[in-house]
């Protein structure tokens, strides 16, 4: 059985000495020689048989950590959505593509004010256990998900609904949500302000809908599909914590004719570079990400079975605002921010993705970021001006600055880290004590902000739209790691939330970004490219936008 590992890791000073093109070269030094991908073979293609009938045939799909939960208001990590978007199904949908279709709700209509939708349910519409889906179920998911008692981490996607926002911060009762059945087949749903965007929050899983005898204290062992009723194209068969997870089509699921593979086993592996392994020796069809140490020669050795493509998400640091000494000094923030060489680490630690210097990524629709003033500047200017806001701060060789990085561990993190970490100190003098934990520790832990001053972070739009990066540092989000608290990017966002022509809701929404920008709460790092490998016998693997591969859009060739 496979099994999470735990790790904390100190990097002494002397380490930190290293400049950063020294540690690249022995890191490359290092990788060159590690984890060689296992040769392409006969073994790699041992589970495609030609006498095996489609009812028996698994598919196999990679997942480099344990999902959190299988508790479709409580995912909040990609790899819980990953298994929960198998088992759920919303009013709305997405495609192989990311474009919105129609999900349990066929068909649904706006009313003149732009804030009020009414979708009405498909009567071939069941639960797993042959149960009719009514309007009911929706209403019991949507207030579940904003309940304060939940605490759902994903609960601040909802705040567009009427009343949402103030149920999560507990000064109205659920009853007063926005949304309404109407009878069994249709269900309305009141919004706080034109919002296009809410087809898509619709169609994730914070937003499906809950039977009626739901049994939320199941363990995460417990694998009785009766305990499990869903609605979704896969249902829950077993599960075993750190191992797998297997599925099986849900036969009463509406579009269940059109979902052509029968079963799916998310198989759970100790790392990124395990999940290779398997892959390489044909234990899976799919991969999650490849390890960046081993990207090349996975090109090189598969380059057919290679998928790569940008997608909405940007890497960042957030910085805590909670307690000295970045709670007090924006010229720190900025120096630090200055003082990361974001090139180096594209090109050489991360190999290929974008540098960032705003927080909404690249490729949003509709959307052009601002940028930092000084992202043109040379690095020589960059780094002069860095260390005068370092020294304005009141640190200096003989006070050195001593921070917290806390990250989980992950080998392609920890370098980035490391990196940071080098450059701080050979650029400002500051010494890092770095600490990573296994993924479902760090999860719980980062809340916890007397343990860093800085933690790394990675956010992948809910939707595409600006606001989908810029609403979690509003206040009272769930997902505002910095503590940032601006009253003037609140009020942006606000006036943006209110705000019914497109072209002014943009605006406001950039200059609520360089609000944030100009505050230093976040270091964007680099903008997100997913990477993986699917073998050539698998159809309907596209890699869209929004980085979401749903089980039933696969088939066999």
């Amino acid at each position: 059985m496979l099994f999470s590992t735990h790790l904390t890791c100190t990097i002494s000073l002397a380490r930190c000495l290293l400049r950063c093109s020294i540690f690249l070269a022995l890191v490359a030094a290092e990788t060159s020689c590690d984890r060689q991908p296992e040769p392409r073979g006969a073994t790699e293609y041992s589970d495609l048989k030609p006498n095996q009938s489609a009812s028996t045939r698994v598919l196999r799909r990679g997942l480099p950590g344990d999902p959190r939960t299988l508790d479709p208001q409580l995912a909040d990590d990609d790899f819980s959505f990953q298994v929960v978007r198998d088992l759920t199904e919303g009013l709305t949908d997405e495609d192989a593509y990311g474009k919105i279709v129609p999900g349990v709700a066929d068909s649904w209509t706006l009313d003149d004010t732009g804030t009020t939708y009414t979708f009405h349910l498909r009567s071939d519409a069941k639960w797993s256990n042959g149960d009719q889906i009514v309007a009911a179920d929706f209403v019991r998911g949507l207030r579940r998900a904003v309940d304060p008692k939940v605490a759902s981490g994903s609960a601040g996607l909802l705040a567009v609904i009427k009343g949402a926002g103030e149920i999560i911060a507990n000064r109205k009762p659920i009853s007063e949500l926005g949304v309404t059945a109407i009878g069994n087949s249709s269900i309305r749903i009141e919004l706080e302000h034109p919002a296009p965007f809410i087809l898509q929050i619709l169609s994730q899983p914070v937003a499906a809908p809950v039977y009626a005898s739901a049994n939320f204290n199941a363990t995460a062992s417990q694998s009785n599909s009766k305990i499990n009723v869903n609605n979704g194209a896969y249902i829950l068969v077993n599960r075993a914590p750190g191992s797998f997870i297997e599925l099986e089509r849900n036969r009463n699921y509406w579009n269940s004719s059109r979902v052509k593979i029968e079963k799916i086993r998310h198989v759970i592996a100790e790392s990124e570079a395990t999940e290779l392994r398997e892959y390489m020796a044909g234990q899976l069809e799919m991969t999650f990400t490849i390890p960046l140490p081993d990207l090349s020669r996975v090109i090189e050795a598969s380059g057919e079975e290679v998928q790569i493509s940008p997608t909405l998400g940007t890497i960042y640091l957030a910085l805590n605002l909670s307690k000295p000494p970045l709670k007090d000094s924006l010229s720190l923030r900025q120096a630090l921010s200055m003082a990361i060489d974001r090139e180096l680490i594209a090109e050489h630690v991360m190999m290929g993705v974008t540098p960032a210097y705003s927080f909404v990524a690249d490729g949003t629709s509709g959307y052009d970021p601002p940028k930092y003033d000084w992202a043109t500047w040379s690095r020589e200017h960059q780094l002069a001006y860095a260390r005068s806001l370092f020294e304005r701060s009141g640190y200096s060789e003989k006070n050195p600055l001593h921070l917290k990085l806390y990250f989980n561990s992950n080998e392609g993190i920890q370098r980035t880290m490391i990196a940071i970490a080098a450059g701080w100190k050979e650029n400002l003098g500051i010494i890092s004590e770095l600490t990573s934990e296994e993924f479902q520790v760090f999860l719980v832990d980062r809340k916890d902000r007397s343990r860093w001053d800085a933690v790394r972070l990675g956010w992948e739009a809910d939707y595409d739209d600006p606001s989908s990066f810029l609403e979690i540092f509003s206040q009272g989000n769930n997902q505002n790691d910095p503590a940032y608290n601006s009253a003037l990017f609140n009020d942006l966002i606000m006036q943006a939330r209110l705000e019914r022509l497109p072209d002014k809701r943009i605006l406001l929404l950039r200059r609520a970004e360089q609000n944030l920008l100009n505050d230093y709460p976040v270091i964007p790092i680099y903008f997100l490219k997913a990477r993986r490998l699917v073998k050539p016998y698998v159809g309907g693997a596209h890699l869209n936008p929004m980085n979401r591969t749903y089980s039933k859009n696969l088939f066999w060739k």
